[in-house]
Formats: C-alpha cells, structure tokens, sequence
C-alpha cells in the first residue's frame, strides 16, 4: 500500500510502499478514504508534545470503509462506512470505567499519532474503536469527528458554560471554528479572537456576536456591553504562554479556563490571581467515546460543518503539511481514493 512515513524528526514524510496492516482476531483494516491534518501532526513533526517509534505513520483524523473483520469482531462488516475513537483503551481501569476513556491508565496507542494512522491507503485498530458514519456525512467531514469535532464537544462539556453566558475563544482555526458553532447553539454569546482576520470573518459567519484581534481588545471595542457580567468561559484553543495570559486577562472572577492548545510553555498565570480570582484552568483533550456519538449526531443534523481549507491527495502530503504550518482558515484533508 502506498503510505506517507515519518523516518526522522524534522523531515519531510516519504511516500513508501508499505505492507497491508495484518490484523488480528478484534482487529478491523480501514480502507482509508480521508484523513485531516491539525496541529499535533506538525508537532510529531517537530519532536515534541507526542514520541511515537520511527518508522510511524501520522494520521488521526480518518474516515474510510471497513475491509476486512478479525475472526472475532461482531457488529461490524465489510463495506461500513467508520470513523475510529483514537484512544486504544484497557475498558477495565478507573478512567474507562468512569467515561474517561482518553486518560486510560493502561493505553496502548493513539491511532495516528502513537501508533501507526491513515496518512496511508489503509490502517488497523480494534473493532471497539470504530463508530459508523452515517451515508449523509462524506468522509472528509467525518474524519474531522476524531479530533476536531469530539474535541470542541469535549470542551464544551468541560467548560459548565450556560444559555445566557459569555465565553471567549482564542486562536479560531479548525476545532475554534466548531467550538463558535457548537457554543452558538447552546446559547452561549462568543466573543472570538484571532490575529487572522479572513478567520475572524469566518467565525463572524459561524455565529460569534463578537470577532476581533487580540491587539486590539479595549472598551472601544464593545468588550463592556458585549458581556456586562463578565466572560464566564475562556477556549484557549492556541496554549501559548501569551495566550495564557491572554486568557487570564479576559475570564471574570470566579470564571473558568479551558485549555485545548498544546505547547512547550508554561503558564504565566500566578498562583496568587489563580487563588484570589477563584480561577478554574481546567484541561481538555479529545473527548470520551459518548463524545465521540456526540459529534457524529451534531454532524449528521448538519448543527456543525467544519470548515475545509484545501484538500490534497496522498502524494502531496508535504506540501499539505507545509500550508498547515503557514497557516489555513480551517482544516487541511489527505484525500486518498
């Protein structure tokens, strides 16, 4: 099978030609049909934030056909259209037993990012993995399901935010997109920031009352009648220290910070503002498997449509890669026939 390998940090991915994943008797082979790029890709790239074993096959955001079943896989059969819950899981620890299947304890891989994924023409994970995709979601949009759907609908959760309330979103790429869409929905006026204004304007048509850049932040921008109670809820959807601040800036007392955004840095937040503001800074990644129903149901009802930059076949993985680094307003998709 044709499939894009990472053999060296820091380098371009290599089209190979690589065996069909052998699978075992749980174990289902995905025809992959295709898979989004985020973030984390370029930071596997990049040597931090996520190790895997090289050789490795990047990919986490896939949507394909199922095309062969192990001895033992029941419910599933060749030809079901499936997007994969990303996390391969023990379903016996304290965090599967209580829905919280992204902290396993005893996790064996990460589809795409610790294991091998579907920058390729077909990959393998348990049958439990796999949830159908609707004939009505196309595979591009379904592959967004596994990170920047179910992450914004994770968030989301996590955050407590109510009808009524104000929350901000820093950094409105491809999972603040879908958080602008699924915090509109429940009720929730968005104030949304970016440095990018065609984002800016992207997420003013996505449903935020409020889009502006952060520069640019101050009461002749409104920020007083846009919330008179305070921002309840900030989305730091970037995770530098800078936006860190940023948020702590933005987020009333008592209010609640959701990180989303992975980077390197630490926070610049004092233990004194956490402690005298009543501040929450509350962690957020991926999302459980009800999460991952979630998603799906919000994409089937059309409630969310994920934005799509560009899209570019296999073979030009690097140049997709490349324009995700430069930076896109929306999410990059590997279409693979």
């Amino acid at each position: 099978m044709k499939a894009a390998v990472m053999n060296r940090v820091g380098t371009s991915l290599a089209i190979e030609d690589r065996p069909i994943p052998r699978i075992g008797p749980h174990e289902v082979l995905i025809q992959t049909k295709a898979c989004g790029i985020c973030g984390t890709d370029l930071h596997i790239l990049d040597g931090h934030g996520y190790v895997p074993q090289l050789p490795h096959i990047l990919g986490h955001e896939p949507a394909g056909v199922i095309a062969e079943i192990g001895s033992e896989v029941m419910g599933l059969n060749p030809g079901d259209r499936v997007v994969p819950h990303l996390f391969i899981t023990c379903n016996q620890c304290y965090f599967c037993r209580t829905g919280r299947q992204q902290q396993c304890a005893n996790l064996s891989g990460i589809i795409g990012v610790l294991v091998d994924g579907a920058f390729a023409e077909y990959f393998k994970a348990p049958a439990t993995n796999f949830f159908r995709l609707p004939d009505t979601i196309p595979f591009d949009m379904g592959g967004l399901a596994a990170d920047a759907v179910i992450t914004s609908v994770h968030a989301f959760r996590r955050s407590g935010l109510a009808i009524g309330e104000s929350a901000a979103i820093i950094g409105v790429g491809g999972i603040g997109q879908v958080l602008v869409q699924i915090l509109k929905r429940a009720g929730v006026h968005v104030l949304a920031l970016s440095r990018s204004q065609v984002k800016l304007d992207i997420a003013k048509q996505l449903g935020a009352a409020m889009a502006v850049d952060p520069a640019a932040l101050d009461d002749a921008h409104g920020l007083q009648q846009f919330s008179a109670d305070g921002i309840a809820g900030v989305f730091d959807c970037v995770g530098t220290s800078e936006s860190m601040r940023l948020a702590a800036r933005l987020v009333r007392k008592c209010g609640r910070i959701v990180m989303i955004g992975e980077e390197p840095q630490c926070a610049p937040v004092t233990s004194t503002e956490i402690a005298q503001r009543e501040l929450e800074i509350i962690g957020s990644r991926n999302g459980t498997r009800q999460d991952m129903v979630e998603a799906i149901n919000l994409l089937e009802k059309g409630a969310v449509k994920p934005v799509v930059a560009a899209r570019f076949p296999l073979d030009d993985v690097n140049h997709a890669l490349n324009t995700m680094r430069r930076g896109v307003p929306g999410r990059i998709v590997i279409e693979i026939s």
